[in-house]
């Protein structure tokens, strides 16, 4: 189950990302965490 939550949180950061690219979104701490 962990897994896929990460899976899910990982694919809607990939959708924020094609979305709406930007260097430093800020109010998008998940983005941040996603990229790291």
């Amino acid at each position: 189950m962990a897994v896929g939550a990460i899976l899910a949180v990982g694919a809607s950061v990939a959708v924020v990302n094609v979305a709406s690219p930007s260097p430093e979104p800020p109010n998008r701490p998940l983005y941040n965490y996603g990229d790291r």
